[in-house]
């Protein structure tokens, strides 16, 4: 009997083709066929397309030639003049300062030399006109909050057994923000430094818990093109892929069912905005939160630009859509308060999702 004869046809190829091997070049052999297999695998299935990844690749590549090089460095560095000419107009005349003085200087120079420069520039901003930085100016808000940050400039809410009062404040704050946005009792938070760490600290929760409770390994967050430039930021620190979904041409809302689409067993995050910054619309946070419920996926609803506006807009009668906790499927979301202030004076965010260890993001930027 011909060794092989009962067996099957694959398995005969096998053998006339390892028949006349040595042993070690068939362990060879196997060993780099799995390990080739394995990264076409991990090569092809990815979050993003061979397109996507071909294209920026030929793009990386082509900045490298030398005339491309050097028409991307004349514009850097015409960008870099327009940027110094511009400032050196408004600092004329002022000098600058490069190394620490030999003698300190007195509280009066102090105060003149900021006066001084608070003074320079050509934006009418006391009153309101630059939309997206100052908010309003009013001299009896401003002289409350320069009181309030003169009695607390010492204190550190990380020490609250020195600071218990500091604590207390925060947490009545943290709570009229949760009772507002109809969060129940198990919603919590805590303060920050600005709406950008809001946003990182709800990416980061949210794909250490996936990590935590599904054993993610490559989170993937969906977001919608209008989405604030935060989310980004915190793909780029916390290794999140982001998937972005263009948003509606006629409601300039993000386009639900593309976000459907989107999802994969890699999502770790839906994300909506009340509104956004390009166009001032609130994404569908019903719908968003539905697909959440669905697929057992977190929601955030960054709120930043509206915030408390939005929720007293709606208690002063006026129909805005839902967007809070009273929607069942919102776990986090972050809302600065100095956009109702008229002052720069505090942000946050916050969560009911019960499951995370974090909660409500509450912080004073």
């Amino acid at each position: 009997m011909k060794p092989y004869q009962d067996c099957g046809p694959i398995t005969s190829g096998l053998n006339r083709a390892f028949g006349n091997k040595e042993p070690w070049q068939v362990a060879a052999i196997t060993a780099t066929t799995v390990l080739g297999t394995v990264w076409l695998w991990t090569f092809i299935n990815q979050d993003e397309s061979l397109f996507v990844r071909g294209k920026r690749q030929f793009f990386h590549l082509v900045k490298k030639l030398p005339v491309v090089r050097r028409k991307i460095d004349a514009e850097i560095s015409k960008a870099r003049r327009d940027f110094e000419s511009e400032i050196s107009k408004s600092c004329n005349d002022l000098s600058w300062s490069l190394e620490l003085p030999a003698n300190g200087l007195s509280r009066d120079e102090i105060l003149q030399l900021v006066d001084k420069h608070l003074n320079i520039g050509h934006y009418n901003w006391r009153e309101g006109r630059v939309s997206g930085a100052v908010y309003g100016f009013k001299a009896d808000l401003v002289e409350l909050i320069t009181e309030v940050y003169g009695k607390t400039s010492y204190t550190n809410p990380l020490h609250p057994d020195i600071f218990p009062g500091v604590c207390k404040m925060e947490a009545e704050v943290v709570r009229m923000a949760c009772t507002l946005f109809h969060g129940d009792a198990n919603s919590c938070g805590t303060m920050t430094t600005g709406g950008t760490e809001s946003i990182l600290m709800a990416c980061k929760a949210y794909r250490d818990y996936a990590l935590e409770t599904r054993n993610v390994q490559r989170p993937n967050m969906i977001v919608p093109r209008t989405v604030h430039a935060a989310f980004d930021k915190a793909a780029q620190y916390f290794k999140i892929h982001i998937i972005y979904v263009d948003v509606d041409p006629k409601t300039l809302e993000v386009d639900v069912q593309a976000v459907k689409r989107a999802i994969n067993s890699n999502t770790v995050l839906l994300v909506g905005s009340a509104p956004n910054f390009p166009y001032g619309t609130i994404d569908d946070i019903e719908a968003i939160a539905a697909l959440g419920l669905k697929y057992d996926i977190p929601v955030h609803v960054d709120a930043c630009l509206g915030s408390f506006v939005v929720a007293l807009t709606r208690e002063a009668g006026y129909k805005i859509k839902p967007f809070d906790f009273s929607i069942n499927g919102v776990t986090s979301i972050s809302a600065d308060t100095h956009k109702v202030c008229k002052s720069i004076f505090c942000q946050l965010l916050y969560s009911v999702y019960n499951k995370l260890s974090f909660s409500m993001v509450l912080h004073l930027k």
